[in-house]
């Protein structure tokens, strides 16, 4: 059902992030000193993909 729902350019995307996001908070708790750095790359990663995602739920809604 997630297959037919979600392109594979979405799945990819999904996966970067998720990527990105487990790698900065665990940067984010080993460095202490750049902890904030790694939080503000974690709070950019999660709302790039939202605001990529939304406009394609939309539209698809719509169709």
């Amino acid at each position: 059902m997630l297959s037919k729902k979600f392109s594979s350019r979405d799945e990819l995307l999904s996966t970067v992030m998720l990527i990105t996001v487990i790698g900065s908070l665990t940067l984010a708790v080993i460095d202490e000193k750049s902890r904030s750095q790694f939080l503000d790359l974690t709070k950019f990663a999660v709302g790039t993909y939202i605001e990529l995602l939304i406009p394609r739920l939309r539209s698809s809604d719509r169709s």
